[in-house]
């Protein structure tokens, strides 16, 4: 069902916000510092950087380099870390676009969340992502799902330091998961 692999050779890291001043991308930012000193190869997909077209169902040949680009990134990974802001309690529609695009490249794989919203009452919204990479691409998501909000974040640096600790344990999971 899922392939297995002895170690993880690459976890893409996507960044789900198109705020300039993210906290979302703070927290993928923190997530990038502990696999490097973890020595795990990873990229990062920050989709503020990225010119993605519009899903409309055409073929991946018939969308711009960029939204190619982002595809075989994704292919690459053998694991993905999810940076998803929250709208509306639900995911940012240029996380869901994203998605919709390259659902094919992520099949199988396994992936961690990282839930930004602007209170603590959003803290469920991942689960529409769950059910997005679970139903479009077959992606089975570890735990600790990591919610933050506002209040996590003191001068745009992580202020909570229970978050790491949890990112540790996200990061342990999908490593076992991948073995």
């Amino acid at each position: 069902m899922f392939e297995k692999k002895e170690k993880p050779t690459r976890i893409a890291l996507i960044q789900g916000s198109l705020n300039p001043h993210s906290n979302t991308a703070l927290l993928i930012d923190a997530v990038a510092t502990m696999l490097e000193k973890r020595g795990i190869g990873h990229e990062t997909l920050d989709l503020r950087h990225v010119d993605m077209d519009f899903c409309d169902g055409r073929p991946l040949e018939k969308y711009n380099e960029a939204t190619r680009n982002a595809y075989a990134l994704l292919e690459r990974g053998d694991a993905y870390i999810i940076g998803m802001p929250v709208y509306s309690y639900s995911i940012s529609g240029a996380l869901k676009n994203l998605i919709d695009i390259t659902a094919p490249a992520m099949k199988k794989k396994v992936a961690g969340i990282l839930c930004n919203s602007g209170g603590t009452r959003s803290y469920l919204a991942s689960v529409d992502l769950m059910k997005i990479l679970s139903f479009e691409a077959d992606v089975v998501t570890v735990q600790p799902v990591i919610h933050t909000d506002r209040d996590t974040f003191k001068e745009r640096t992580l202020f909570d330091d229970h978050v790491p600790e949890l990112m540790t344990e996200m990061i342990d999971g999908i490593i076992k998961f991948l073995r």
